[in-house]
């Protein structure tokens, strides 16, 4: 499927290499470090944590941290409404689920949560595994295409007329 949702690029480093410390991160973004634990508490970012319990934040974390701080600011959404929005990417559809598998998913259920939250919680994938996630990835990148990629996906299916994506009427 081609989508214009596209990772947080950087040149030459890993960009999910886990290298600033969350007092770091507070200093690259201007946010304190309550408000990125608080982000954090919300679901809406998932720290590489260390086997000693220190957050650490990626290049591509930082990027997303101003994502967010952009649909705050710029959007007028707040923490809640973030993540609902989020919880709306079909994570089954853009991963290949097969019918048992969505059948037995408990991302299915989990309405007001996105796959990541719902995971974590359930002991799912674990967290540090969570960031790697094409789905956690992109829904930062997405949010503000989010209603062409979820259109993209019925028009594939056959649910919608391939007219639906330019909005002409058949």
């Amino acid at each position: 499927m081609a989508s214009t949702c596209l990772y947080p690029g950087t040149n030459n480093a890993d960009p999910l290499e886990p290298v600033y410390t969350i007092g770091q991160a507070a200093e690259l973004t201007g946010l304190s470090m309550s408000a990125l634990r608080k982000y954090e508490a919300a679901g809406l970012i998932v720290y590489f944590r260390t086997e000693s319990g220190y957050r650490l934040l990626s290049k591509e974390d930082i990027t997303r941290i101003r994502l967010i701080q952009h649909l705050i600011k710029k959007k007028g959404l707040n923490l809640e409404g973030i993540r609902r929005l989020w919880a709306l990417l079909p994570c089954w559809e853009l991963t290949g689920c097969t019918e048992e598998e969505w059948g037995q998913c408990p991302v299915r259920q989990g309405v007001n949560d996105p796959c990541w939250v719902i995971n974590s919680e359930r002991g799912g994938c674990g967290q540090n595994k969570c960031r790697t996630c094409e789905i956690y990835r992109m829904a930062a990148s997405c949010t503000e295409d989010l209603k062409r990629l979820v259109l993209d996906l019925l028009v594939k299916q056959g649910r919608l007329p391939s007219s639906a994506k330019t909005g002409n009427k058949q």
